[in-house]
């Protein structure tokens, strides 16, 4: 009887046990679990190198806005230009903005392409150099420097705009003692305003001349030095409405010029 009841007994206990087990067994199954987490703790290729490719996009973003203008700062265009960064050789050829020089920069031998410079040596009298652009409002800035300058203004370093030919045509010149704006018509030329200006033989000189409607400006200082905010010459003149832009100068032998830039743009926006 005694053995009988301990089993009975036990029996009870061991069905007492599983009830128990079946009940608490998930609750201890979920405490013990670590919590999922949306990828945290399993890091795969493609979830590490995610980040990094969109970090590279917008990096290249930024220069690609600000790298390429489709026009320079002042809201400017540029119409003809050349830098002379290209090998020596006869005459000024095609410039770096790939236009081919006319006037007397490829037909005369004064001219050429010498250590990076336009350069005009070996003439007499007036040369020039034009680029095919014709336009009514536009604007110049040259770089350059002459060998000797005289004190009769018999060598002179200067730009023209509405260039029709070698006898129409404004220009802005340097000669050493002064900054003078002329224009020929029908092959008279006439001065139509001058200031002093003292420049100094081999010295690099920087050029700006505009002409917008019936008003042309113009300006020269050193290259080294800051441009000047305000203009020497301003003058309104009406026989010249539109024409080609280029350089043009007075040499005597034994006299070398070097253009080292040449820029014509539209006129900026504002003044």
């Amino acid at each position: 009887m005694k053995m009988r009841a301990t089993g009975l007994v036990l029996l009870v206990l061991c069905v007492l046990g599983g009830l128990i087990a079946a009940i608490f067994t998930p609750t201890l199954a979920a405490t013990l679990t670590p919590p999922a987490t949306s990828g945290a703790g399993k890091v795969t290729g493609s979830q590490f190198t995610a980040p990094v490719a969109q970090s590279a996009t917008a990096t290249r973003s930024v220069p690609s806005s600000t790298a390429q203008p489709t026009t320079p700062v002042g809201g400017v265009t540029v119409l003809a230009q050349d830098t002379f960064q290209r090998p020596d050789q006869p005459f000024w050829g095609t410039s770096s903005g790939l236009r081919i020089w006319g006037g007397d920069a490829n037909t005369r031998q004064a001219f050429a392409i010498v250590k990076h410079a336009g350069q005009i040596t070996g003439g007499q009298g007036a040369l020039q150099a034009t680029l095919n652009v014709a336009s009514a409002d536009a604007e110049i800035l040259l770089s350059g420097t002459v060998s000797q300058f005289d004190e009769n203004g018999t060598t002179n370093l200067g730009v023209i705009l509405r260039w029709q030919d070698a006898n129409n045509w404004y220009k802005v010149l340097i000669d050493g003692t002064i900054l003078q704006l002329l224009k020929e018509i029908n092959g008279k030329i006439s001065v139509l305003a001058e200031q002093p200006f003292k420049a100094t033989s081999g010295t690099s000189y920087s050029l700006r001349f505009r002409v917008l409607g019936s008003a042309l400006f113009a300006r020269a200082w050193a290259s080294t030095q800051p441009e000047p905010a305000t203009w020497t010459i301003m003058k309104i003149d009406t026989q010249l409405a539109t024409g080609m832009s280029g350089v043009r100068v007075k040499i005597v032998p034994g006299v070398v010029i070097r253009v080292t830039s040449f820029l014509e743009t539209s006129v900026p926006n504002t003044m």
